[in-house]
């Protein structure tokens, strides 16, 4: 019974199963209601993967969102649409992403971080362990894309039990200060209650952006109003915090690494994320960072002020290759253009490389004043996607939402980036985005890269046709 209230709700029935099927239910009434019954029945023996199956079989496209509690459309499913002609693919692409996920079920909300709130005198750090790599239990330990730290009261105690684990283990946020004091180049005190985070990556634009900012939107939710919150001083978080919330940016102390902040007169708030991306809670903290953002920036846009966008990675600021051949960009930008008048869209198509004319970034305002316009958003895998976070957070229907086209490294392209099948969907789920991918091609490299034009007319025919196409 726990499968079919999975799917059996008022969610369902609001989901596109339905709404995709009203004629059947018009015209083949008690036959549709004769199969979902004898549905039902099967479920009970049915795993997860099963039961998607069967409603994948029954309906012609698996049951991809439902009706959140703000009467947004929703990602359900722990994998986006893939659009390939390859159905061993598919079929891999799935099974991959309910492993990392851990099930269909635990694609819905689930339950928060722990926290604990420790008394006052309680100290917290990350630290780098660069110049001590002979000293540190843990010599990967540095700061960027390896985050650790320790939070631990006035008596010594940490803030969580730490079990033994490997000395790599990237999920493990937090070790035992003891192990790593040594390492402290200032010591600064606060007064009052404070919360304190780190996260990963904290100097890379896309990693704070989806991966640290959701957590933080949360625990904004839960500390005391008062609260200093104390995060990683790099200019990325500074950045995306004063132009998300210019108020909030002035109730943060920013800490450096190997700097250990001590409370007094107040207590210290730390939570333990299980899992390295926010993603692997459903929606739970996403919502909250939804909302952070609506709240500050409610900017919408009308049907005629709509962009399509085009994702375009090169430069000296792309780090990870993964750029499309420049005479094949050229072949997909004529085949999105020939689509785009095929389908009647009326949209600008616009190229998006994070920089301007004369090479430099875009500021922060029209990063969002782009994203925020966009109706469809088309490209290789890259923190230019991440962007996505400024799209529309509360659309007015599910076929309101943006649509994305991510390509992705597949079983025949893993020497692109590992892991492969590595996306955006698993990351940033929680956003109410159509979500679609395609896969590089076999001849691609981890510097240049291809796609099958066939699999990207498949994708724009199953995001901009109609329901009957």
């Amino acid at each position: 019974w726990k499968q079919i209230n999975l799917y059996v709700t008022k969610e369902f029935a609001m989901s596109k199963l339905i709404r995709g099927r009203r004629l059947l239910m018009h015209r083949r009434k008690v036959v549709g209601l004769f199969c979902l019954t004898m549905l039902l029945i099967g479920c009970v023996t049915m795993n997860d993967h099963g039961l998607e199956r069967a409603l994948k079989h029954m309906t012609g496209a698996a049951i991809s969102h439902y009706i959140d509690k703000d009467g947004v459309c929703e990602n359900a499913l722990p994998y986006a649409k893939m659009h390939d002609l390859r159905i061993k693919e598919i079929e891999n692409y799935q099974k991959i992403h309910i492993q990392r996920i851990g099930g269909v079920s635990s694609s819905y909300d689930n339950d928060p971080p722990p926290t604990n709130v420790l008394p006052p005198g309680s100290s917290v750090a990350y630290w780098n362990c660069k110049t001590h790599k002979t000293e540190c239990e843990n010599p990967a330990i540095n700061a960027e894309n390896h985050m650790q730290g320790s939070a631990w009261t006035a008596d010594g105690v940490e803030a969580f039990n730490i079990g033994p684990r490997q000395k790599d283990d990237k999920f493990q946020i937090w070790v035992n200060h003891e192990k790593y004091v040594f390492l402290t180049t200032k010591r600064t005190h606060l007064k009052g209650n404070a919360v304190a985070f780190f996260g990963f990556f904290p100097g890379n634009f896309g990693h704070v952006l989806h991966d640290n900012l959701p957590v933080v939107a949360w625990l904004r939710s839960i500390a005391p109003k008062d609260a200093t919150f104390i995060l990683p001083a790099t200019s990325i978080y500074r950045n995306l915090i004063e132009f998300i919330d210019p108020v909030f940016f002035e109730k943060i102390y920013w800490y450096h690494a190997n700097e250990v902040v001590t409370v007094e007169e107040g207590t210290l708030t730390v939570a333990n994320p299980s899992y390295l991306l926010p993603a692997r809670y459903g929606n739970t903290l996403f919502r909250f960072y939804r909302h952070w953002i609506f709240d500050n920036h409610p900017d919408k846009y009308a049907d005629d002020k709509k962009l399509i966008i085009f994702y375009r990675r090169g430069g000296s600021h792309t780090h990870h290759g993964r750029v499309l051949n420049p005479k094949h960009e050229q072949d997909i930008l004529n085949l999105i253009r020939a689509n785009m008048a095929k389908y009647g869209r009326q949209e600008e198509l616009v190229i998006f490389t994070g920089m301007d004319i004369e090479g430099e970034t875009l500021p922060l305002i029209t990063q969002f004043d782009i994203f925020r316009r966009a109706s469809t958003i088309i490209g290789p895998h890259g923190s230019g996607l991440a962007n996505s976070i400024w799209t529309n957070p509360f659309p007015e229907s599910c076929d309101d939402r943006v649509r994305m086209l991510e390509f992705i490294p597949g079983s025949d392209s893993k020497q692109v980036q590992m892991p492969y099948y590595n996306g955006y969907y698993w990351v940033m789920r929680g956003m109410p985005i159509d979500w679609n991918q395609i896969t590089y091609a076999s001849n691609s490299t981890e510097d240049i890269t291809y796609i099958r034009l066939p699999d990207l007319q498949r994708a724009l025919d199953s995001m901009w046709g109609s329901s009957t196409d």
